[in-house]
């Protein structure tokens, strides 16, 4: 559960609310930002853990380590409890030992679902019992909270300028195979560049948490000074309405080295704005895809997004609620009911 805010704990968050006439819900915390309302499975109290777990019904996992995921699963499945996971995300690299134990556990799950195709593709399960959904649920502005008073006066002042406000996010620093994860190095670069050719752009790159690679975050600060461009580029830590970022920007990137059905491509695209994202994974039609990595790419597709006249409408909030509601509803219920 959010703090800090990323795809995976939005989603339990919007989830949450959105099923929460139809079930009675009890959560399982792992985030390392310990709240005093939620149990946090790194207190290693098992019997608070198991009375929870004997107490459910159904056990709805959306662990993203491999060992949580199986220590939950092997509990699900001792006290003959239903058992739901969703995979956010999968190494496409992985030993085939460390595959071959997922794939026994996932086959233990009563549904398994897959927030893209290429998850699937690179495990192998019953098919019968597998499911593809992005995780993207509507987000309700009207408990969205206002952006910190600071941002939104630094960025009136950009536009009031003349300048395109680029936005992007990240949960936190984390290094994936070498490469800065959620490429906020590619998005320092490619300001510098775009500053070069007197492009009119600013960038706000929000990180929510700074539990892992503090050094890193202190390091692009003062690599933010030297390259100058304290005044086009706002790195900021803070726990805040991505959403309401997004309807403040006027394009969203997201440069990262690997992804699922990422919530911020979809975010964007539902509230009406451009969004230029890596290749390495598919992205929804409307994405405008650059080359993972490939700064002269990056920086070309955003100077695209700025050359387009067209306006992006914005869709009715909320249309299409209901729908997810009972979508979530019925495959849940139909978990429940079988043998």
């Amino acid at each position: 559960m959010p703090p800090p805010s990323g795809g995976v704990s939005i989603h339990i968050k919007r989830l949450s609310k959105l099923i929460e006439k139809d079930f009675e819900i009890d959560y399982i915390d792992e985030s390392r930002n310990v709240k005093v309302n939620y149990f946090n499975i790194r207190s290693y109290n098992l019997i608070q853990y198991f009375k929870k777990v004997i107490k459910a019904d159904l056990i709805y996992i959306h662990s993203g380590t491999t060992l949580q995921r199986v220590f939950h699963i092997a509990s699900g499945k001792i006290f003959a409890k239903k058992i739901i996971v969703t995979l956010h995300a999968y190494p496409f690299v992985k030993k085939m030992i460390q595959k071959k134990i997922d794939e026994f556990f996932f086959n233990w799950a009563n549904l398994v679902i897959s927030v893209n195709n290429e998850i699937l593709n690179n495990i192998s399960l019953n098919k019968e019992k597998c499911l593809v959904k992005h995780a993207f649920l509507p987000p309700d502005l009207e408990i969205e909270t206002e952006l910190p008073g600071y941002l939104k006066e630094w960025i009136t002042k950009e536009k009031n300028i003349g300048k395109y406000i680029i936005c992007a996010n990240a949960i936190r620093i984390d290094i994936f195979d070498g490469l800065d994860l959620y490429g906020l190095d590619m998005c320092i670069r490619v300001a510098k560049s775009l500053n070069n050719s007197h492009s009119p752009v600013s960038f706000v790159f929000n990180v929510s948490s700074l539990e892992k690679n503090k050094d890193l975050y202190l390091k692009y600060e003062r690599l933010i000074k030297e390259l100058n461009l304290v005044d086009n580029f706002l790195l900021i830590n803070e726990e805040l309405s991505f959403v309401n970022l997004i309807l403040e920007s006027d394009i969203v990137v997201r440069p990262t080295a690997t992804d699922g059905d990422a919530l911020t491509v979809r975010e964007a695209l539902f509230l009406g704005k451009k969004i230029i994202a890596s290749d390495v994974v598919s992205r929804p039609a409307e994405t405008i895809l650059f080359k993972s990595r490939d700064l002269h790419d990056f920086e070309n597709k955003i100077k695209y997004a700025i050359s387009l006249n067209s306006k992006f409408s914005y869709p009715k909030i909320n249309e299409d609620i209901e729908e997810y509601k009972d979508f979530y509803s019925q495959f849940i219920n139909s978990v429940m009911s079988s043998k």
